[in-house]
């Protein structure tokens, strides 16, 4: 087989391996505290309702946190996007694989190497990846807020539990109330982490099939043509 030929034939069958890179992103989120403990008195808040309102609030910021590092992949305008690095990906091969093309043209095959050439356009496919982004994200969005709220633990110290009589009156004045925000952290976490890879292995499957439609069946209808004509000038 023709060197040339052989190098074009390989490139293109590694097409179907081209994607928007081995990224499978895991998201930590920033954090400097995720509880207030009710038993220490500067922590502690003076109701349960005070205390809820309070834990949402920073569950609420967290949350910004997750959609903002979740955009990072899946928003097409962002430099670390899926759609970005494939489309990157995509056209570096493409350009290596019209070079090694380049390299077969004689006065020959000058019309078989012009026809594959044509279709060597990254153009329809990332067409369809652009439409394919935006349906992943409707797909596969962040579980709702609320799921979050239901995963912190509220916690109360009560200092009249261990008084009796009117000691214990006096002491029920000052129960505090406290929560523990890291179960739904780390659940956060979790879920952005699981969705990311789902809208990445999605996103790359879509790739793969657009890539064949557009680029690797039609060229591969035209290679055998290329490749008796280099082998008949070698003869």
């Amino acid at each position: 087989m023709d060197k040339r030929f052989a190098n074009v034939q390989a490139l293109v069958n590694s097409l179907a391996h081209c994607n928007s890179g081995g990224l499978y992103p895991h998201v930590f989120l920033d954090y400097d505290s995720w509880q207030r403990l009710p038993w220490i008195w500067e922590e502690g808040l003076p109701s349960h309702l005070s205390a809820v309102c309070d834990a949402e609030k920073c569950m609420d910021a967290l949350y910004r946190q997750a959609e903002e590092k979740f955009r990072r992949y899946t928003d097409p305008c962002s430099p670390d996007s899926f759609l970005l690095r494939f489309q990157a990906a995509l056209s570096g091969h493409l350009s290596e694989l019209r070079e090694a093309l380049g390299r077969c043209r004689t006065q020959e095959t000058a019309p078989v190497v012009n026809r594959i050439g044509a279709l060597l356009s990254p153009v329809p496919v990332f067409r369809d990846l652009e439409r394919g982004n935006s349906e992943l994200t409707t797909a596969h969005p962040l579980p709702e807020l609320a799921r979050y709220y239901q995963q912190i633990d509220y916690v109360q110290y009560d200092p009249s539990e261990s008084e009796e009589g009117l000691m214990k009156l006096v002491a029920k004045v000052f129960t505090r109330h406290g929560y523990d925000l890291l179960s739904a952290i780390q659940r956060l976490e979790e879920d952005t982490t699981h969705q990311l890879s789902i809208f990445q292995n999605a996103f790359n499957a879509r790739a793969a099939l657009s890539i064949s439609e557009h680029i690797t069946a039609p060229v591969q209808v035209k290679l055998p043509i290329l490749r008796e004509l280099l082998e008949r000038e070698s003869n």
